[in-house]
């Protein structure tokens, strides 16, 4: 992507990693946000957002993914003149590109930035629902939480709604309990992070009275001191209550992993049986935004590689 535009990166692999990847020891979510701005620096022009979108596609396919469905804040890429519709079209040619070429089924959740005017989040999802039939297929809110709870956003997650396209929302990372409330309050199918409901009986069965999937990204959630241990880690006690989790990698180059990653971390953290790795699957499967029949079809391939491992 520095190709197109001639701008220049460090000489060797190493030094770009500590770029845009954040440490263990990251201080915080903002400061883990950070670590984006190199990147998206490299995404402003409809060449570099076609090769990010294909990238995503290829890495997905070597870790082994059969179904992707990615995320991307289309305003943050419109620093250099392009609209957040270019940046939205250009996005999705690349993810088709690369599904096409990589046999992956894929769609997009396109993010409003909870840190900028409400008026850009309302076009953002206002945009976002012209590309219903082109695979976007749900909104969200993602960044400072912070410094932006989800009662700030109202007025545009009702633009959200009004479009018909479901939606997450980043909540109960670096926020308070209040911001997962608010979320499920205003019809939230998901809850990415929701780590802060951990200790609050009421937050947590409201998540499950609702049928709401939580969206847990362990190493992202270690690097941001969302939790502070593995062993504040609310996985056991999200599952024990019945609440239906995901495992995600929040973002794959700030983070440094691959969604095997992730699983092999909460097997090695918490013990995690494959019955329960599989379930955990499962679950990402019905909390997919995506029909019945696309989800029977991946069910279908999550038992078949369950048989053909067993047998």
């Amino acid at each position: 992507m520095a190709a197109v535009t001639g701008a220049e990166l460090p000489a060797s692999d190493a030094e770009l990693r500590t770029l845009v990847s954040a440490p263990i020891d990251t201080v915080s979510l903002i400061d883990y946000l950070k670590r984006f701005q190199v990147v998206t620096d490299l995404m402003q022009t409809p060449e570099q957002l076609r090769i990010a979108g294909y990238d995503m596609v290829q890495t997905a396919a070597e870790d082994g993914l059969i179904y992707l469905e990615t995320r991307f804040a289309p305003a943050i890429f419109t620093e250099k003149g392009l609209s957040i519709r270019e940046a939205i079209a250009a996005t999705l040619e690349g993810l088709h590109a690369g599904s096409a070429e990589f046999g992956i089924p894929v769609n997009a959740i396109i993010c409003a930035m909870r840190d900028r005017p409400l008026d850009e989040c309302i076009e953002v999802f206002q945009t976002a629902a012209d590309f219903k039939h082109e695979g976007v297929v749900g909104l969200d809110f993602a960044g400072d939480e912070y410094n932006h709870p989800t009662i700030d956003l109202v007025d545009a997650i009702r633009a959200g709604q009004a479009t018909g396209l479901p939606f997450t929302v980043h909540a109960g990372e670096a926020g308070p309990v209040d911001n997962v409330v608010v979320a499920l309050t205003m019809g939230a199918k998901r809850i990415g992070h929701g780590v802060h409901m951990s200790g609050f009986p009421a937050a947590i069965a409201q998540t499950k009275a609702a049928g709401a999937t939580i969206e847990i990204c362990p190493t992202s959630n270690i690097q941001t001191k969302a939790v502070q241990s593995w062993s504040d880690f609310p996985l056991s006690e999200f599952l024990s209550a019945g609440l239906k989790v995901t495992v995600n990698t929040d973002d794959r180059t700030v983070s440094n992993v691959t969604l095997t990653d992730e699983f092999i971390t909460l097997r090695k953290q918490f013990g995690l049986n494959w019955s329960l790795l599989e379930r955990l699957t499962l679950n990402a499967i019905d909390a997919a935004f995506i029909d019945d029949d696309q989800k029977e079809h991946l069910r279908e391939k999550v038992l078949a590689a369950r048989t053909s491992t067993t047998a």
